[in-house]
């Protein structure tokens, strides 16, 4: 080989080793091919497996005191203020079938759910159409019986919400809140009933005789009706009954009654 092949050679083996020297060393470097472990791979198992950091996340509000302040005045203020459209004096003295007297048990509940999702669509704005489009499901596909469950449903539902976006406080405050509120508003029971088959000249008496028995019993009478048709008439009394009243106890009361003022017990409860 001449000296001028050997110069030809020479930069012609430079030229390669310059370009295939990167691609060597980046095939040589840990975790460049699949299966080989190495800095990439750590990476990766550190994005699929979450730290500490990401398991407290969404509980560290708690140590926020006033996060938990404001959480507080927000949920007190939404079912002060709906409380006072609720029991609005003038709808509440018109009140006298069960629904109504127990419809503002519903708006407090719903003024606290309002609350609760003002909460989560501040932090995430996205969420407004999350919350519209299940509020929609529960009203429209799922028959959740009376008003005031349909209000549990959905504030259930969003606490389940809060817990899978880690917003862990609202979910929390909320439950605790929402229970709090429920014990309170259904401490005791609203009750109607009715007592057929009196006769029309002992309805006054047997009017007297009743209250005074239920109002005995711890029952605030919410309401009374008598209805006087030929020959006989029947009452009724719609009242707020203490926490654990048997019916069976005030019938047995109902018995110590004079037999002319006594008639056949129908119940209705709330």
């Amino acid at each position: 080989m001449g000296p001028r092949s050997r110069t030809l050679a020479a930069i012609w083996a430079g030229a390669m080793g310059s370009l295939l020297l990167p691609a060597v060393a980046a095939l040589a470097a840990p975790g460049a091919l699949p299966g080989m472990p190495g800095a990439h791979d750590g990476e990766v198992r550190a994005q699929r497996l979450p730290g500490l950091d990401e398991v407290l996340r969404g509980w560290n509000g708690f140590a926020d005191g006033w996060v938990m302040l404001d959480m507080g005045i927000v949920l007190v203020t939404a079912v002060l203020l709906g409380a006072a459209i609720a029991y609005h004096p003038l709808t509440r003295g018109k009140a006298s079938s069960l629904d109504e007297l127990e419809q503002p048990k519903t708006f407090i509940m719903y003024a606290m759910v309002g609350a609760v999702i003002a909460q989560i669509v501040e932090l995430n704005p996205a969420m407004a159409l999350v919350v519209f489009g299940i509020g929609g499901l529960l009203r429209f596909r799922t028959n959740v019986g009376q008003a005031k469950d349909t209000g549990r449903v959905i504030l259930v539902t969003v606490v389940g919400l809060c817990c899978g976006l880690k917003m862990i406080v609202i979910a929390v405050f909320a439950t605790a809140f929402g229970w709090l509120l429920i014990w309170y508003m259904e401490r005791s029971s609203v009750d109607r009933m009715q007592i057929k088959g009196l006769d029309r000249e002992v309805i006054a008496r047997a009017t007297e005789a009743y209250r005074q028995i239920l109002s005995q019993a711890g029952c605030t009478i919410l309401g009374e009706k008598k209805k006087i048709g030929i020959g006989q008439g029947q009452l009724a009394f719609v009242f707020r009954g203490p926490r654990g009243l048997d019916h069976e106890v005030l019938e047995q009361q109902f018995e110590t009654l004079p037999k002319e003022l006594r008639g056949a017990v129908d119940w209705d409860v709330a």
